[in-house]
């Protein structure tokens, strides 16, 4: 990786200006969060602080028009966010969050991409934890700043590091996803290669053909074969699928007896699929549909960790939800001090997976727990899971369901949970 060379901000400092790393200073910096903004437009680069006002005193403000200057300022000092426009001044935006996840891997990357922009999109998606297409909607930006904050709060909360550290081992990357992940990495990388290393572990090669076959992500016609599976698919929804064939594939069924893993694949497929119709009905844009899809299927992976990993806390977990009719995730709160939402939504987001996705794992039984007041894959997925697995005490969210129009949604998504699925999950 090329390594920036850093430019030294300009010693004179004018807190009317933008371009010489403004800031709006708070009396305490020790509750402070810090985000800067980087945009070559001036006006666009006004108007992002403007919008941003809110966040005020919680949050101190920069700005600057070069990527090389804000790197030289995240060198020196640790920043919790960063929202940056596709074109900035002296360097590629690709490379500057390259080497901002590079340096601080923790920090929050927005990026904005105009509609036209879509080699843009194509090469900054993997590099960011939020996209956002321009013009922007109104308190859009702001929004996602909120979320993607909250969502470290919760992943890096005292309670859940405490209950993580009591579990013997974390599930790894496998060594079918590194091989892939590393193809992937190559400039002139093989699609007939990726679909050769699937197919050398024949239950995973299954269960990714078996997803890919979904419409809802996007293969007009059914895939054969993984090879055929990974051409249509691409790279990074493969990688993905590949990591959720694997997480299902990698225990032993009947070591885990009581709990079933076929249960559970086949509950997730389920919600995977009316989610991404849910969201496809809300014509919430192709992003968040697969989004939707994909945190469907994962959204219960924390149950498989704690069944494999703590198998004592387990015992006691059924035991409240058979004796005192305790739903699953309230049993888990009462034995562990936390869910297989929350667990689950750490694992993924230790493996970098987008933050729509990591949010919809996390609060898919607490939606009010998340900021935000727009449609995400959270909604669908919160809405499957309530409409599909409500006869295990699971219940629709009336409070955040009526920022979306409220019972009246949850009767046409029941309408649309009880027509066939034309997909192929």
């Amino acid at each position: 990786m090329r390594i920036l060379t850093s430019v030294r901000p300009s010693p004179r400092t004018n807190a009317c200006t933008v371009e010489n790393m403004s800031a709006v200073r708070v009396s305490n910096p020790t509750k402070v969060r810090r985000l800067i903004l980087v945009a070559e437009n001036q006006d666009l680069l006004a108007g992002l602080r403007q919008s941003l006002d809110p966040l005020q005193p919680e949050w101190e403000l920069h700005a600057t028009r070069a990527g090389t200057t804000a790197l030289d300022r995240m060198y020196e000092e640790p920043f919790d966010a960063v929202v940056t426009d596709s074109r900035i001044v002296g360097m590629c935006c690709a490379d500057f969050l390259t080497e901002i996840r590079r340096i601080h891997p923790r920090v929050v990357r927005i990026a904005l991409v105009g509609g036209t922009d879509q080699e843009s999109v194509v090469r900054l998606a993997v590099l960011t934890h939020r996209l956002l297409a321009k013009p922007l909607e109104n308190g859009a930006l702001l929004e996602s700043i909120r979320r993607a904050h909250r969502l470290r709060e919760l992943l890096g909360s005292p309670a859940l590091t405490e209950l993580v550290g009591k579990i013997g081992r974390i599930p790894t990357l496998s060594s079918l996803y590194n091989q892939i992940a590393s193809e992937f990495a190559h400039p002139d990388f093989s699609l007939a290669e990726v679909g050769n290393l699937v197919e050398q572990e024949p239950g995973i090669a299954a269960k990714l053909i078996q997803v890919a076959n979904s419409a809802l992500l996007g293969l007009r016609r059914p895939a054969a074969t993984p090879a055929q599976a990974v051409r249509i698919l691409g790279a990074d929804l493969t990688q993905t699928l590949v990591l959720a064939a694997d997480l299902f594939s990698r225990y032993d069924p009947a070591a885990l007896r009581p709990f079933s893993i076929d249960g559970l694949w086949e509950h997730s497929r389920k919600v995977a699929d009316l989610a991404g119709r849910i969201a496809n009905a809300e014509q919430a844009g192709d992003l968040i549909v697969r989004e939707a899809a994909l945190a469907g299927l994962f959204h219960d992976i924390g149950r498989l960790i704690i069944v494999s990993q703590l198998p004592g806390p387990y015992k006691e977990v059924l035991s409240l939800m058979k004796y005192d009719g305790v739903p699953a995730a309230q049993a888990e709160w009462r034995v562990l001090g936390a869910s297989h939402a929350e667990i689950g939504a750490y694992l993924l987001g230790l493996w970098g997976l987008a933050d729509g996705i990591v949010e919809a794992v996390a609060w898919h039984h607490d939606p009010c727990g998340c900021h935000g007041e727009s449609f995400s894959a959270l909604t669908a997925v919160h809405a499957a899971e309530a409409l599909i697995h409500g006869d295990e005490g699971a219940s629709a969210d009336d409070e955040y369901l009526a920022r979306f129009g409220g019972e009246a949604k949850m009767h046409a998504w029941a309408a649309i949970a009880a027509k066939p699925s034309e997909s192929r999950f």
